[in-house]
């Protein structure tokens, strides 16, 4: 799986995007978590991956949701 898939950056552009397809149905809180929860899922899954790129990928999930979470809506 490409890496910058899970680069910090990127995670933080699909969260905003999250965020705004679905404020009509969610809070930012609640959109921020459903996000999370798939995107987690998604990396737990991985069968191929090692270890060592398990935790560096849900290591730029968490510093995408704090760093989005933070930012005023």
């Amino acid at each position: 799986m490409n890496e910058q898939l899970f680069a910090p950056a990127r995670l933080m552009a699909n969260f905003k995007e999250y965020i705004k397809q679905n404020e009509a149905y969610m809070t930012k809180t609640q959109a921020l978590n459903a996000y999370y929860k798939v995107v987690s899922g998604s990396i737990l899954s991985d069968r191929i991956a090692k270890n060592a790129d398990l935790i560096q990928r849900m290591r730029n999930l968490e510093e995408a949701y704090q760093a989005v979470a933070k930012e005023t809506p």
